[in-house]
Order: structure tokens, then C-alpha cells, then sequence
């Protein structure tokens, strides 16, 4: 922890010297702290510190007034919304945190957030960041992306507008880059890290198609040689596994049965919460697993897709039987997240025996 001391002495020496918000220190030092834990001290990723006046000339708003909901956003999302500008010549994205909703925890989330996506920023399918705004009492995330961007949310219930086909070869290789990234979050560092609130709304489509994986203010690390830890119930409703909302318990197939709720939205083209109680099928998975098993494949299907049926039914079919173990209500059904990448993968590269023998 030495060198996360020697940080703080250098942002207390640059607070004095240009007289920074007296968050400065108490959030870079909770930053710097976070990303040495989280790494097994070592970590190497360079950010940069953004300051409040760089933020209103980038964006060319007020920052620090900037409401929760106000019009100049230009994405929504459970933890926040996003300000577009140009830093250097360079499109950027700067969240700003909500400040309703969970009163003091908020820095807390965004300090979260910062620590979890610096750590993930060599991984090609989450959204790049350059850096932090610490002025904040709730700090800010800045990230780099191109002119051309939306949520997936967005583009699957509200239309598409940045001329990214949501046919079903993007749709699958949508699904296999989420789960690439993870597989990353789940394997990549000294213990599991769980992203707890996986959701179409927090995947960013580029102008490229690439998904990109954002908001991990939510995320937890297991501790050393557990598989499990018991945390405050929180995320995205209808997303949440059952296990989780009944125990407080999370793993890391938690994240997998929000994934496969992914995965039934891409497949049908319809959110969870378009369903209820009431209904004749109570959930997104009761509505998938009613029509594959009796075969009416075509009745789920997003009709984007369906004219492309003939062709790719047997990858559709396999889609949809992950989706729904990825969602069974009993925890040890599930797959973990690397065997649903792998099977992903597999479906992507399954070729029909009618398409084989035409070549």
C-alpha cells in the first residue's frame, strides 16, 4: 500500500497548488486504493484525472448542475446518464451519476464503477475509458467512443438510428462479445468479480456493431477461496435471479441468469417487463419455453428475424435452449459464463447441412 500512498501525497501536493473540491482527495484516494485491491497490487493501467472546467468546455454544459433526466443526455441508464463532447479532437461519453435514488451511496457506486472499468479497459468489448472527473462529490467517468453509438435497449424497443443492422448473425455475435467480456470479469483477476446488474441497457453498440459492456458500479469481488458471498439486494428488477432476490446470495451464475435474460430479449425482441402475472404467460422465459417446447419457433421469434428463419433454425433453436438454461430458477442448472461463450461460438460457427452440401 506504500505506493497508494505515495498517489495521495501527489494529489494532496496538486490540490494545494491549484486548489481543487475537497472531494479530490477523499475520491482519488478510495480510487487508487480500489484498483491496487482489486488487482493484487498490480496494476498498471493508465487514466487520466479530468478536471471540472475540462468537462464543461468538452461538453459545453455546467457539469456540476446538470440534472438527472435533463435533455442534453443522450443515453439513460439505471446508475446514470451520459453527456457527449469532443476532448482534444476525440468523441467522448461523461457519465454523470444520479444523485436520487440511494442519497450518499452514489459516490460510492461511481467510485465502483471507475475502479472495475479501469481494470477492464484492455478488454475490446467494454467501453474504453480515459479517465475520472474526482472534483465531484460524485465523481465522473469519461470514456471514448465513435460519432455513432446507442444502448442496446435502445436500438432493440426503440428503433435503430445508427444504421447498425440488428439481423441475426449481429444479434448472436452481440450476445458472444458480452459473454467474452465476462468471461474476463469472472477469470481474469485474483478472484471472481460479479457485475450484478447485466442488462440491454447497460451494452453500448458502436458504429461498428462491437457491444460494449458499461456500468460496473454494481460490481463485487468474492473473497479469496469462496464461491459465494451474501450482499445488499440491488440491481435491475426482472434481471435479478431468484436465489439472489430470496438470500442476498450472489456467484457467479447470478450473472448468468441475467445474461440469459439477454439473450431471450434478442431472441424475441421483447423486455421482461412486458409480461405479468396476469398473463397467460407470467415471463419472458415462461413465453420462451412454452412455444420451443412445441416447436413454434416462429411464434417467439423478433420479427426482424423471422423472414431469416429458413436458413438459420437450427441456430435459433440452439440459441433459445441456452437462453433458457442460463435462466432456470435452480442455481446449479446453470452453466457458468465460460461454457455459455463456448457454446456461443459453437452456435456461430454451426453451419446447416443444407447450406454445407450447396457449396
Amino acid at each position: 500500500m506504500e505506493w497508494v500512498k505515495r498517489k495521495i501525497r501527489i494529489l494532496k501536493t496538486r490540490n494545494e497548488k491549484v486548489k481543487l473540491s475537497p472531494w479530490y482527495i477523499e475520491n482519488g484516494g478510495k480510487v487508487l486504493e480500489g484498483l491496487i485491491a482489486f488487482s493484487n497490487g498490480k496494476y498498471d493501467i493508465p487514466y487520466r484525472v479530468f478536471t471540472v472546467e475540462e468537462l464543461n468546455k468538452a461538453t459545453n454544459v455546467d457539469f456540476p448542475s446538470l440534472g438527472d433526466r435533463d435533455s442534453r443526455c443522450v443515453m439513460w441508464h439505471g446508475t446514470g446518464c451520459y453527456i457527449s463532447g469532443i476532448f482534444q479532437q476525440r468523441s467522448i461519453l461523461v457519465k454523470k451519476f444520479r444523485s436520487s435514488g440511494l442519497g450518499d451511496e452514489w459516490p460510492s457506486f461511481a467510485v465502483n464503477d471507475i475502479v472495475f472499468t479501469v481494470l477492464m479497459n484492455r478488454h475490446k468489448n467494454v467501453l474504453k475509458v480515459l479517465g475520472c472527473c474526482l472534483d465531484l462529490e460524485t465523481p465522473a467517468i469519461i470514456y471514448e467512443i465513435g460519432m455513432n453509438y446507442g444502448l442496446l435497449f435502445d436500438l432493440l424497443f426503440y428503433g435503430n438510428n445508427i444504421g447498425i443492422s440488428l439481423c441475426w448473425s449481429n444479434r448472436l455475435k452481440i450476445a458472444t462479445q458480452v459473454a467474452n467480456a465476462l468471461v474476463y470479469l469472472h477469470t481474469a483477476f485474483p478472484t471472481p468479480i460479479i457485475h450484478k446488474n447485466l442488462t440491454v441497457r447497460n451494452i453500448v453498440i458502436d458504429n461498428n456493431g462491437v457491444a460494449k459492456l458499461v456500468d460496473f458500479s454494481l460490481c463485487v469481488a468474492l473473497p479469496p477461496g469462496e464461491s459465494q458471498m451474501e450482499v445488499n439486494i440491488i440491481g435491475t428488477h426482472l434481471y435479478i435471479e431468484p436465489d439472489y432476490m430470496s438470500t442476498g446470495i450472489i456467484t457467479e451464475k447470478s450473472d448468468v441468469y441475467g445474461f440469459g435474460i439477454i439473450l431471450l430479449e434478442l431472441l424475441t425482441g421483447r423486455p421482461p417487463f412486458s409480461f405479468n402475472l396476469d398473463d397467460e404467460y407470467p415471463t419472458l422465459r415462461d413465453f420462451v419455453e412454452h412455444h420451443v417446447e412445441k416447436n413454434e419457433l416462429s411464434k417467439i421469434l423478433d420479427p426482424i428475424i423471422l423472414g431469416e428463419i429458413g436458413e438459420i433454425e437450427h441456430q435459433l433453436q440452439a440459441f433459445a435452449r441456452l437462453a433458457l438454461r442460463c435462466t432456470v430458477v435452480r442455481r446449479a442448472d446453470r452453466p457458468y459464463i465460460i461454457d455459455v461463450a463456448k457454446e456461443l461460438v459453437r452456435i456461430q460457427g454451426s453451419v446447416h447441412p443444407t447450406q454445407r452440401s450447396s457449396r
